[in-house]
């Protein structure tokens, strides 16, 4: 039986040279205990059709190569 679990949350943020903060929050992907890839759900700041701050949000998955030794 194969168990897929979410490790810690890991918080951190993009610091922009204007002051503004905007969070990322990642998770790792565990298989069996293993890490196996992660997700990351992140926000960018951009200005919108009216020149105005707008907030994007970004969704980032990665799975990582196979383990060392190919098992």
């Amino acid at each position: 039986m194969n168990v897929w679990t979410f490790g810690p949350v890991v918080d951190s943020a993009t610091n922009y040279a204007d002051g503004t903060a905007v969070p990322h929050r990642a998770w790792k992907v565990l298989l069996n205990g293993i890490a196996i890839g992660e997700i990351d759900v992140h926000m960018h700041k951009r200005l919108g059709p009216d020149g105005k701050v707008d907030a994007s949000f970004g969704f980032t998955p990665v799975v990582y190569g196979p383990p060392l030794g190919g098992k």
